[in-house]
């Protein structure tokens, strides 16, 4: 029999690089609605747009609740299926229990305690009104989450691309445009719900035909997901709570205005995720496939990714004062931007390093990161947001990013090393909080800071240089392919 795996190889790399790259079209495209988003805030006073921030901020947290985690469940067991089922059964029967799941809490939480949870969310005066409304869009916004990975799973990259920028829209921009003519909180509330509710009727037709089928076992479906969905579902529905918590906070004690700004700046820091691109979309499924085969390769990336985000973040820091000299209405946020960019990189690191734990199924311990992150946020917001208001808020974002990114990472690798080399890790890391340090203290002066990140930045690819020269190959060679095709 003949020796196949040799010629396999390049097959496999074209594979790996041409898949990434096709979901990576859809961030490409959602970095510009991002942008027009930021535009959008960027022109209109801070103010105006707190409250309909933190309702879409809240609207992630409650959509998680419903979820309960089962759409990293889906994730998990799409390639290992309970015996009988696949992965259309797996869908409808997630969709369906989340969905009883929403109502219910939906209507004990706007009948009992909209008041209080107006308060809690930073909804401004009147907000109990909001409530139900709020409960109502987190359920669109959760079909348009199940149908986006049904959609990765089912390699429909077309359907995929165009229902992802429907989301992104929706979630970041289409709910600010009435700002241009109306400060009615109500207008923009009702365009939130009405955006996310045409995305998820559209998509909805697209996938619900083949999912008739009778006699669907979905108890086989929820004796094997819902248990490990469960104990991963905490840390869904508190990860979004790392922008809501800040947002609560200066709410009571600093006012729309520091809302508003720190909800731009949270925004703004997400830049940072442009260079991760489709890969968070692309990697997980990948990994939950191919784990036991392709360990070396998974070292690898997690290097590329690290060198990527912290040269990347490095180069915003560098040059941030351009963007505040767009948009001079919001040059307050400089003197704290390095910060929440630092915690944007903390999320996006995750992405190579706490996989182990789901491997192991062992997801108990994501919430505990989470949970700890989230406890370290409340308590920095409690000591600094009365005193720095927003900037403490920055600082109480950073330090509970860097616990959750600290306790997921450790246990992660052990269960499943992903780190090829532990000390150039942790060297990057500090490196990428020294150039924190001084966007920060010298965020009054473009050439010290330039100089300074830029020194940190030399040291940085030095450190990596083995990585430098593969993203030079490769692009070298994209580029050639790139050519010969043209010529």
């Amino acid at each position: 029999m003949p020796d196949t795996p040799k010629p396999e190889a390049p097959k496999k790399q074209e594979s790996f690089l041409g898949n990434l790259m096709k979901y990576s079209v859809a961030t490409y495209l959602g970095f510009l609605i991002s942008g027009a988003a930021l535009v959008v805030k960027g022109i209109l006073p801070p103010d105006s747009y707190a409250v309909p921030a933190s309702f879409m901020a809240y609207t992630t947290s409650l959509m998680n609740i419903g979820m309960l985690g089962l759409d990293q469940g889906l994730l998990r067991f799409y390639h290992e299926p309970p015996k009988g089922a696949t992965g259309r059964t797996m869908f409808a029967a997630c969709t369906r229990l989340s969905l009883l799941v929403m109502a219910a809490v939906g209507l004990v939480g706007s009948a009992l305690f909209a008041r209080p949870l107006a308060t809690a969310f930073g909804l401004g005066t009147g907000g109990a009104i909001l409530v139900p409304f709020l409960f109502l869009n987190a359920a669109l916004y959760m079909l348009v989450r199940y149908l986006n990975v049904l959609l990765r799973l089912e390699n429909n990259v077309a359907a995929y691309t165009a229902e992802t920028l429907w989301m992104q829209a929706c979630l970041n921009l289409l709910f600010l445009l009435p700002g241009f003519f109306t400060q009615r909180t109500w207008v923009f509330i009702a365009v939130a719900v009405a955006s996310f509710g045409c995305v998820a009727i559209a998509f909805w037709f697209k996938a619900r035909a083949p999912l008739q089928a009778p006699g669907l076992p979905y108890k086989a479906v929820y004796r094997q997901m819902v248990p490990y969905s469960i104990a991963l579902a905490p840390a869904a529905v508190l990860t979004p709570l790392y922008q809501s918590v800040a947002l609560s906070f200066l709410a009571a004690y600093s006012g729309q205005t520091s809302q508003g700004l720190f909800s731009f700046a949270y925004q703004l820091s997400l830049l940072v995720t442009t260079v991760q691109a489709g890969f968070s979309t692309y990697w997980g499924p990948y990994v939950f496939a191919h784990y036991r085969t392709e360990q070396a390769r998974i070292g690898r990336v997690h290097d590329l990714l690290n060198f990527l985000i912290f040269a990347f973040f490095c180069c915003l820091v560098m040059f941030e004062d351009i963007i505040f000299l767009v948009f001079p209405g919001k040059a307050a946020c400089q003197r704290f931007f390095p910060l929440m960019m630092l915690a944007a990189v903390f999320l996006i690191l995750m992405e190579g390093t706490v996989y182990g734990n789901s491997i192991a199924r062992r997801p108990h311990h994501d919430t505990i990161g989470v949970a700890a992150g989230v406890l370290a946020e409340v308590l920095i917001c409690l000591w600094l947001v009365p005193a720095y208001a927003v900037t403490g808020a920055a600082v109480a974002l950073v330090a509970g990013n860097a616990v959750m990114f600290l306790y997921r990472t450790v246990t992660g690798q052990y269960y499943y090393r992903t780190i090829p080399s532990i000390p150039r890790t942790v060297s990057g890391f500090l490196l990428a909080v020294a150039a924190t340090a001084a966007g920060v203290v010298f965020y009054q002066h473009f050439l010290l800071k330039f100089l300074a990140v830029g020194a940190i930045l030399f040291v940085y690819c030095t450190l990596y240089r083995p990585q430098l020269q593969k993203l030079w190959q490769l692009g070298l060679g994209l580029l050639r392919k790139l050519t010969g095709r043209r010529g």
